[in-house]
């Protein structure tokens, strides 16, 4: 007959399936916007794997987890990136009021050394999140970050791209992100223990100034200074020359 503590812990495991019981939806961290906490019966789930699947890299998906990412970073936790499609822009998480020392940029150079950071970031109790897009994890790959998940303190998120729609996930919570406008997500809801799905929303990212520029479209200095004339002179190749004339 299991012991009381073992069937506790059992009961506390965000995997644990208690039929119709909502209590484990206390488990949960705002997202700072009260629309989407309705959504989500309450915030991110705690202790559980969180899938946004998205129609494209760099629509607004991080502007839902700042809060979340503030949140855990000022309270001396470490955040882990893994994989991410770009370099994080260290000014706009500075002004966000994040800091810098407390997040950790990881690479993996196959699916093997991505689920391994991935498995101890959320041992370590860190906040993780992970970009799958370059691996393309498998189911059991992912059952091993969602059962890591429910012995740690803190939430994981994973990103994905739609071709993953095309197989089930092991993760609690699954919602689709899509780009109504610049700095507008409409939110569809796939997957959520307690909850049907299908529900949708839109959140607004904020001021549209914010929308990205294309990078031709950047403003660049076009004037090259004049060097000075040093003491001595190095072979230069001709079209350095060029731009010094």
């Amino acid at each position: 007959m299991p012991s009381k503590p073992l069937l506790k812990n059992l009961l506390s495991r965000q995997d644990t399936w208690r039929g119709r019981n909502r209590s484990l939806r206390k488990h949960v961290i705002t997202t700072g916007n009260n629309s989407l906490d309705r959504l989500l019966l309450g915030g991110w789930p705690v202790s559980a794997l969180s899938e946004l699947v998205s129609q494209q890299d760099g629509i607004g998906e991080l502007s839902l987890l700042m809060p979340t990412l503030k949140r855990y970073a000022n309270e001396d936790k470490l955040c882990v990136w893994l994989d991410p499609p770009y370099q994080p822009y260290a000014p706009a998480l500075v002004s966000a009021g994040i800091p810098l020392d407390k997040l950790l940029i990881v690479r993996s150079k196959n699916s093997r050394e991505w689920l391994w950071a991935a498995e101890q970031a959320i041992r370590g109790n860190a906040l993780l999140f992970a970009w799958s897009n370059q691996t393309q994890p498998r189911y059991t790959d992912l059952r091993k970050l969602q059962l890591a998940a429910s012995d740690s303190r803190s939430p994981v998120f994973l990103f994905s791209s739609t071709a993953a729609l095309k197989a089930s996930s092991p993760a609690l919570l699954r919602i689709e992100l899509d780009a109504l406008k610049a700095n507008v997500l409409l939110i569809t809801l796939l997957k959520l223990r307690g909850k049907a799905p299908g529900a949708k929303i839109q959140v607004s990212l904020g001021d549209e100034s914010t929308e990205r520029t294309e990078l031709d479209k950047l403003p660049v200095n076009i004037h090259y200074p004049r060097l000075k004339k040093a003491d001595y002179l190095l072979p230069l190749k001709p079209e350095v020359l060029r731009l010094n004339t």
